[in-house]
């Protein structure tokens, strides 16, 4: 038996069913290993490494799954820096696997003296949680073993194994044990009841106390803890992006996205908080308005599978270390019996939230002009069907989609790059997203010229698998965020932000799918129609506005509206 045979065999055993990736001479032992499995792995084949990591993120956050991706050695793996950095950010569990130089020409590594060698490991320990070479055959198991177990434990994020190409075959029998599951979270902590205790006490004793929820919550899968607590305090939910459908964005009381590409009632929420509930968040720079939001002095309570991250940003924070689920469902019982009555004015929030939203989204589109992206949004929310995924490119797609999109159910379908937020994460996270998903009608990708043509080469992969992507592409022809900082900072003075006009409906029927390109919202209602339950990939070419943003420019309650 070979080492890829056994590869494929362990990785089946744990529970992986795809493996992501792009051949090489030296991974082909996998490939091989792959075909032999009878279907318990499918290999999907990417049109670049990155879009693999790509691809293996998004298929990771949708199925609960480690997601894996393959590169060959040199090029292939460098390719691989930027997924593994998002994941890592993400904290996603990834298992990449990369080959290697033979062990023999270690001496040849440095500068490429050997083909394609260089020292790749090193290159990923900023953007992995361990990173290993296989130097014996018969380490192998133990190998993939501890790289599953440290992917999915704890903070979950991504691991690298690296193979070389002499290490080939197996020369005696392996005893068949149990592996460890592809599944996270792998275990479970519960905070101190001690901290637990203090936190009761702080809830109690608050006016108008908000919970803010982050993708941390996803992973831990506690969704439903999460709305048993908002019922139970009768307290408004915000999101970070990550977080977003945690609960339905209909329930009254859900106001939407915080921060900074985030809407304004749900930076009003946080501005009026006495105290703000962080769940399964980083508290990071985006959601809190650079660290302003909520203001210095507010009671903060941080629920966090990390210690590090409690206290990083808001120092006074109350710590419940530990899974958000286990975590709430302490905090639940330790509020059995107690009763709240808030300060909160929840249905003049939420009067004031429609009010900004109607007034922005309809405003009367000019006969002529480029379309605006609220509108655009607005629209695409009104033809969403139960089911529908959404997978968002990163910079400005991700907030249109974050502010304006009202998921109308709860549930993770949405889907957006915040970790590193590197352009080009869309189009192959529409790919992991639809094979995750098998069941979705459609997965709507909001995307901009920009992001969009680092890796529009994924169509192909779509129309291969005859994948149900909708994209929904903004098309301004420049780098929005770039032009607009430029625009503030720079008096006007731009530099290397304007692009030619690309025609992407035709591209997209150069690869094989549909095109429709709008100008009007009722040319995009109407192209939405027809898109209803699509077959195979389309893409919607909206001509919108370069001018609009979503991205708010200050957390002040006053001036959010």
């Amino acid at each position: 038996m070979t080492v890829g045979d056994r590869l494929a065999q362990l990785l089946a055993e744990s529970g992986v069913d795809r493996v992501f990736g792009v051949p090489g001479g030296q991974t082909l032992p996998l490939y091989e290993g792959i075909r032999k499995s009878n279907g318990a792995i499918t290999h999907v084949l990417m049109r670049d490494e990155r879009s693999a990591g790509f691809a293996a993120d998004a298929y990771a956050r949708l199925t609960g799954k480690l997601g894996v991706c393959d590169a060959t050695v040199g090029p292939g793996a460098t390719n691989l820096l930027s997924p593994l950095a998002e994941a890592h950010c993400s904290s996603i569990p990834m298992l990449a696997i990369i080959s290697d130089i033979s062990r023999a020409w270690e001496h040849r590594r440095v500068r490429g003296n050997a083909s394609q060698a260089m020292e790749q490991l090193e290159m990923f320990k900023p953007v992995s949680k361990w990173q290993v070479t296989l130097s014996q055959p018969s380490a192998l198991e133990n190998v993939v073993d501890q790289a599953i177990r440290v992917a999915v434990s704890g903070r979950p994020g991504p691991v690298v194994i690296a193979m070389p190409d002499d290490v080939g075959d197996l020369d005696f029998q392996w005893q068949r044990r149990v592996r460890p599951s592809a599944e996270y979270p792998r275990h479970r902590s519960a905070p101190d009841p001690a901290q637990v205790q203090v936190a009761r006490q702080a809830l109690t004793q608050a006016k108008k106390p908000v919970m803010l929820v982050g993708g941390g919550a996803w992973t831990s899968g506690a969704d439903q803890e999460v709305a048993r607590l908002a019922r139970k305090l009768g307290v408004p939910v915000v999101t970070t992006i990550t977080g977003k459908g945690i609960m339905a964005e209909t329930d009254p009381q859900v106001f939407g996205v915080a921060g900074t590409m985030g809407n304004p009632n749900a930076n009003v929420v946080v501005q009026q908080a006495d105290l703000v509930f962080f769940v399964g968040c980083k508290a990071g720079q985006l959601a809190t308005f650079g660290y302003d939001s909520p203001a210095y002095g507010v009671t903060t309570i941080h629920l966090d599978i990390d210690p590090e991250e409690i206290g990083r940003n808001f120092h006074d924070s109350i710590a419940m270390m530990g899974d958000a689920r286990l975590g709430l469902a302490a905090l639940l019982a330790a509020l059995e019996g107690d009763t709240f009555a808030y300060e909160w004015e929840l249905e003049s929030l939420r009067q004031k939230g429609r009010q900004w939203y109607d007034e922005i989204t309809l405003r009367p589109q000019v006969p002529g002009e480029p379309l605006k992206a609220q509108a655009v949004t607005r629209l695409i929310d009104e033809a969403m069907q139960p089911g529908d995924m959404v997978v968002c490119d990163a910079s400005l797609p991700s907030g249109w989609a974050a502010a304006y999109l009202r998921l109308k159910e709860a549930g993770r379908f949405y889907l957006a790059p915040r970790g590193l937020a590197g352009l080009g994460w869309g189009a192959p996270a529409a790919v992991g997203a639809a094979l995750a998903r098998p069941q979705a009608k459609r997965v709507l990708l909001f995307a901009g010229d920009g992001g969009f043509a680092f890796s529009m080469q994924e169509m192909e992969v779509m129309v291969r698998l005859k994948l149900p992507v909708v994209v929904c592409l903004f098309n301004n022809n420049v780098l929005g965020w770039i032009k607009h900082v430029q625009l503030a900072r720079y008096g006007g003075n731009y530099i290397s932000s304007d692009f030619n006009h690309i025609d992407f409906a035709t591209v997209a029927r150069g690869f094989g799918a549909r095109g429709y390109t709008v100008n009007t919202l009722d040319e995009l209602k109407q192209a939405l129609a027809k898109e209803s339950d699509p077959q195979g990939p389309t893409l919607i070419d909206m001509r919108t506005d370069e001018w609009e943003t979503p991205v708010l420019r200050s957390v002040s309650a006053e001036s959010a509206y």
